[in-house]
């Protein structure tokens, strides 16, 4: 029978799980972009965020330091943009109504948060977000604000348009769809992601949040 190494089997999930959440559209990105963005992704969840060091990045990659240097000023910019290519489907997508949007968007999301990659490197991220200052602010200013606001202006949208109550707290709904999914990859014991628990959960959080029959 043949034996993968760790390493190998790391870099085989990286590839998978980039060239699955790219962007449709998206022009073709140089190789040099790529294989950074790779070796990131593999370092991370092979040894953490203090030994993926920019010259172990390079050296994974087969670039040179000034090659990423060239394209991002600091290691926690140059983290964070990898991990933008595994939440690219949590950008919102035109849907026909809020019900459908918000249903696909908590699919993504459970799907996403719940990737066996995802799952290795996220404890690394949790623990590098309370001790390191200048990622945390990178972090939310490119991965998180720009989604939630997203989020929340849509929810703001459907509330205008009767779609949800009009007294209904966007923030707390986008708390709401967000939370639940994300406590239940962290490994503290909770029951795992099933198939239906993006529609179990919408339909639970939606008999507060629908608009009263007319």
């Amino acid at each position: 029978m043949e034996v993968y190494s760790e390493t190998a089997r790391f870099r085989k999930e990286v590839a998978n799980a980039v060239r699955t959440r790219t962007r449709r559209g998206r022009p073709r990105r140089a190789s040099a972009r790529k294989a950074i963005v790779d070796a990131t992704l593999e370092l991370l969840a092979e040894r953490g965020f203090q030994d993926a060091t920019m010259e172990a990045i390079a050296a994974r990659a087969g670039v040179g330091r000034n090659t990423i240097y060239r394209r991002w000023a600091s290691k926690e910019e140059l983290i964070v943009e990898a991990l933008e290519e595994l939440i690219a489907d949590l950008d919102l997508r035109r849907q026909d109504d809020v019900y459908s949007l918000l249903l696909e968007w908590i699919r993504d999301f459970a799907r996403i948060f719940g990737d066996p990659l995802y799952g290795r490197i996220l404890p690394v991220v949790l623990g590098e977000l309370q001790r390191n200052p200048a990622f945390a602010e990178v972090y939310a200013e490119r991965l998180v604000r720009p989604r939630y606001e997203a989020l929340v202006g849509v929810l703001q949208l459907a509330v205008e348009r009767g779609e949800l109550r009009r007294d209904a707290n966007v923030e707390q709904i986008a708390d709401l769809l967000a939370a639940p999914p994300f406590v239940r990859v962290l490994p503290v014991g909770l029951p795992p992601l099933t198939e239906s628990y993006a529609e179990e959960l919408l339909d639970t959080i939606w008999q507060g949040i629908a608009p009263a029959p007319a």
